[in-house]
């Protein structure tokens, strides 16, 4: 499972960012707001694992 995701990563990238558009698209039609919470979370885990932040610049190197 590891070699088809390290020989794969780009399509798994593409992949997720593809299912997290999706999601958001969806979660923003519905009016409930118990989804955008769920969605706030994943999205807040994700750009933990990722090397950028929101605002482009790199984890560790942001001025706060």
């Amino acid at each position: 499972m590891i070699k088809i995701i390290t020989e794969h990563y780009d399509e798994v990238l593409q992949i997720i960012g593809a299912a997290v558009a999706l999601t958001t698209l969806i979660v923003k039609l519905t009016p409930s707001p118990k989804d955008d919470n769920i969605l706030a979370k994943v999205i807040k885990v994700l750009s933990a694992l990722s090397l950028c932040n929101y605002d482009g610049s790199f984890i560790g190197k942001a001025d706060k």
